[in-house]
């Protein structure tokens, strides 16, 4: 009844490419905040801005039995070559070690004074090891100019500036021994909390699971919706600079917001694949309008119309759905080679293996399949003589001469 036209598939093949090439892409928006900071990580940031967290707690926590790897970092932005840069802070060594990552070119020997660089930025910037630039401060007035020693590579964030911790507290404005936060890798953490309340700094740890557990410090129920909330609207640099205990938690409450805005776009793509789907489906079944006149008036009844144009939507939406899936993901392939979407200076990596795909395909096949039942039970109230006629008229006037023929003079 409905044939596998040209249009017809090329319109339901739009319709799933705009899912496939758009929800892995939402999906990698919604994790970046995770790659940067890595969300499989324990942050342990100070209270409050009166109490800063001092690094000398670095040393405990990397004796713990159940502590892996533990990087103290400052993160602040800056501006290089024109592109904004996620610039962070480090001890190279306690970096490298909690990222797995490594160094591929170049080497960094003073470390006091280096800047390494991760493998994508690299490629964005066009600085290799041994070009020089400027480095300008974040919040608070400072300027270096620094020479790329060597170039990292790594499981998480490849879209960073790596400069010694000396350097970022100047860029971030905070003196001192401070750092804003302490990455820990870690096998047991309730263990580690626990081990981290026998030393008396106070301290916030932030989980991957975005629970927040104050130690050595009183923090009530109120004063830690009113330090989330702060996390929502006092989003300067300033502030952010000079407030370290809202840095990891930031990253918790920044990613459990992006989630809702990332759901709700997903179920808007839906939605639009799903009106497009009905129009072509719509489009494609009023053709055949005569032809279910004609067997509706010789006795089908409107179940077997409807398993009719059921199985042929099926048919199609199977066929357009395979199509439409893998050209959204040659197509999400090609926008993350070309580093086309960035985030802060991020490089946003599309989710996308075949669990998100499967889930894809199906929910196309289920769009245009729905869409086809709808589209038939407001056909279906249609009596069989008036879609005939109707059939008839259109086809009389497709066949009737042009006005401008018909008012045509021979001279």
């Amino acid at each position: 009844m409905i044939m596998l036209r040209r249009k017809n598939i090329v319109g339901l093949v739009l319709c799933t490419l705009i899912l496939s090439a758009s929800v892995p892409l939402l999906l990698g928006i919604q994790q970046t905040p995770a790659t940067v900071f890595g969300g499989d990580m324990v942050a342990v940031s100070q209270v409050n801005s009166s109490v800063s967290l001092n690094i000398t707690i670095l040393e405990s926590i990397q004796s713990q039995n159940n502590v892996e790897a533990a990087s103290a970092e400052i993160s602040c932005f800056s501006v290089i070559e024109g592109e904004p840069v996620v610039v962070r802070g480090v001890i190279l060594e306690d970096f490298l070690e909690i990222e797995g990552s490594s160094l591929v070119r170049g080497e960094a020997t003073n470390t006091e004074r280096f800047a390494v660089i991760g493998r994508k930025l690299s490629e964005t910037l066009g600085l290799n090891p041994g070009d020089r630039f400027l480095l300008t401060g974040s919040s608070t007035p400072a300027m270096f100019q620094m020479q790329i020693d060597a170039v990292y590579e790594g499981p998480y964030s490849e879209d960073e500036l790596l400069i010694p911790l000396s350097y970022a507290r100047k860029m971030a404005g905070i003196g001192g021994d401070s750092v804003l936060y302490i990455r820990v890798k870690t096998t047991n953490q309730t263990e580690f909390i626990e081990n981290l309340g026998q030393q008396e700094q106070p301290v916030v740890v932030t989980t991957p699971g975005g629970d927040v557990t104050p130690i050595n410090a009183d923090i009530s129920e109120e004063e830690r919706e009113m330090l989330q909330l702060a996390i929502r609207y006092m989003d300067n640099s300033q502030f952010k600079a000079t407030n370290g205990s809202y840095v990891s938690m930031f990253v918790q409450e920044g990613g459990s917001s992006i989630k809702v805005v990332v759901g709700t776009f997903i179920v808007l793509d839906g939605a639009l694949a799903f009106i497009g789907s009905a129009a072509i489906v719509s489009r494609a079944i009023i053709e055949r309008r005569h032809e279910i006149g004609i067997i509706s008036a010789i006795g089908a009844n409107r179940g077997y119309i409807r398993k009719a144009i059921v199985k042929d939507v099926f048919i199609l939406s199977l066929a357009a759905s395979s199509l439409g899936v893998v050209l959204g993901f040659l197509l999400v392939k090609f926008i993350e080679q070309q580093n086309l979407l960035l985030m802060f200076g991020e490089t946003i990596h599309a989710v996308i293996n075949p669990y998100i795909l499967s889930a894809i395909f199906i929910a196309s096949v289920a769009i245009h399949t729905i869409s086809g039942l709808i589209v038939e039970s407001l056909m279906s109230k249609i009596k069989p003589k008036d879609l005939m006629q109707e059939t008839e008229k259109i086809e009389r006037e497709a066949d009737a001469p042009a006005l401008d023929r018909v008012l045509e003079v021979n001279i």
